[in-house]
């Protein structure tokens, strides 16, 4: 038996395994596979540099996400145990080939190009964002590639200013106020309208320093919300959907919220801010020397240094604190908003001032300071433990990234347990019986275990998360530390 052959074999064998059903077609010098009316396989042999190559290419594969029962016909897993060997796969990337349309001239009675006609495309998830001025809303759609975890709005949000930004400076002939921008930054692809490009202009562009406008990561009043789209050759989002969202058309988009909450918002710092200078000292307050509590105030008085003692308000009375550091910040960066920061009172400027309040100094003679510039190299490393979690919607896939952790010694333990899961896609409730999988291990493991799963997972967006694990026992940790490497 050639490889071609075994080949043929074994990829029926991994059909029927997976109970679809499917037809055998030959043409010319390959063969076709019809397989369940959604995917149609092409398979031929080539002779390249006296060796066999076989070419696995799909032509057609009209599944979307709605389709449920097909979501798991998969390809590529079968080709990928013999890629390093003698074969290469070529994925249905949504468009209308050379090859479709010849095999359609060959073999009309499958109606390939009308099957292709009658699909809707690939369900794109999009994330959009409205920002309103003077009556105006103005709109972006952003699509972003699969990958791994949960991706939040307030983090796409933070790319919207500076994706814009890069467009005009790259097109500064382009009237953005009449033509439409697209811009690809940090893997966001960013569709931004016209009256989103008004509203950016005349609220930012026009007003600060390109320096200045690079550190706003927050735009304190965006709103966003999820919608989705089918696209056949996922290449641009289309703009009339743009037109839906202005005609006030929003049956088929998700709720439209507010980006950050109040609370968020008081800490947005303020673009006048950002390139001023602020003295900030963060203090301990004296009636509570042991703690590991520190609190920021700003000073006027410049002269204040670590280890004086100075005047504060605290919760409406004022008493004494110790300064454990005093440091310039650039507006854009200060440790605490500095609408919402108080300033000292007054320094305490001798020990008579000191003990009018109540104390003396060798009450603070005891204080330790840290000083990282004479820090010694720690004897250990400490880590933090955490469990990270991920949902799957198949025993295999569960079983497979569960056994390739452990193997790797990567988890110290895994729970996988069954689940009912709801939650928002594509702007509508979903509901699914999924596996849940819970690892507990080491914070210098993270990463190498998000990457496995998103290898191995075969979700658009795999749910993946990591909570740390507080009250962490010695023989808990003994056996975390013991179990990875």
């Amino acid at each position: 038996m050639s490889n071609f052959e075994e080949f043929l074999t074994e990829f029926e064998k991994y059909l029927e395994k997976k109970c679809w059903n499917f037809k055998k077609y030959q043409i010319d010098n390959y063969f076709l596979y019809d397989i369940e009316e959604f995917l149609v396989i092409q398979i031929e042999r080539k002779e390249e540099f006296s060796k066999e190559h076989i070419i696995c290419r799909e032509l057609l594969n009209l599944k979307n996400e709605k389709d449920y029962n097909y979501s798991d016909i998969e390809i590529k897993p079968f080709c990928s145990k013999y890629i390093k060997e003698w074969v290469t796969f070529y994925p249905f990337k949504g468009e209308i080939t050379k090859q479709l349309e010849t095999i359609d001239k060959k073999q009309p009675d499958l109606k390939l190009l009308e099957r292709y006609e009658k699909w809707e495309g690939y369900r794109i998830v999009i994330a959009g964002f409205q920002l309103e001025d003077n009556n105006e809303k103005g709109y972006a759609l952003v699509r972003f590639p699969s990958i791994g975890g949960i991706v939040e709005l307030r983090e796409i949000a933070k790319h919207l200013l500076n994706a814009y930004i890069d467009f005009t400076i790259e097109n500064p002939s382009v009237n953005t106020e009449n033509e439409k921008v697209i811009k690809i930054t940090n893997g966001f692809e960013f569709l931004i309208n016209t009256t989103m490009a008004k509203i950016l202009n005349e609220r930012y562009i026009k007003k600060y320093t390109i320096d200045s406008l690079r550190k706003v990561k927050e735009i304190p009043d965006l709103k966003g919300f999820w919608t989705s789209v089918y696209l056949k050759d996922k290449k641009e989002i289309p703009y009339n959907l743009f037109n839906n969202l202005e005609s006030g058309k929003t049956e088929d988009i998700g709720i439209i919220y507010d980006i950050y909450t109040d609370n968020m918002k008081s800490r947005i710092p303020k673009i006048e801010d950002f390139d001023k200078e602020y003295y900030y000292v963060s203090v301990v307050y004296a009636d509570n020397l042991d703690s590991y509590d520190f609190y920021n105030y700003l000073s006027d008085d410049k002269s204040v240094k670590t280890g004086d003692k100075v005047l504060v308000n605290r919760a409406g009375d004022d008493v004494v604190a110790l300064v454990t550091e005093a440091k310039y910040y650039l507006g854009s960066e200060v440790p605490f908003p500095v609408s919402r920061t108080k300033s000292i009172i007054k320094k305490i400027e001798n020990d008579e001032e000191l003990q009018k309040y109540g104390y003396k100094p060798e009450d603070f003679a005891d204080y330790e300071f840290y000083d990282d510039e004479d820090e010694e190299e720690p004897e250990y490393y400490h880590y933090f433990y955490y469990i990270v979690t991920t949902l799957c919607d198949k025993q295999e896939i569960a079983d497979r990234i569960s056994k390739t952790l452990m193997e790797k010694k990567l988890v110290a333990g895994s729970q996988i347990s069954k689940v009912r899961s709801d939650y928002w896609w594509g702007g509508k409730i979903e509901t699914k019986d999924e596996f849940k999988l819970e690892f507990r291990t080491r914070s210098d493991k993270i990463n190498e275990i998000v990457e496995i799963i998103k290898s191995i997972h075969d979700y658009q967006v795999p749910a993946i998360s990591r909570t740390e694990i507080r009250c962490l026992t010695e023989e808990m940790e003994k056996w975390i530390n013991e179990s990875v490497e």
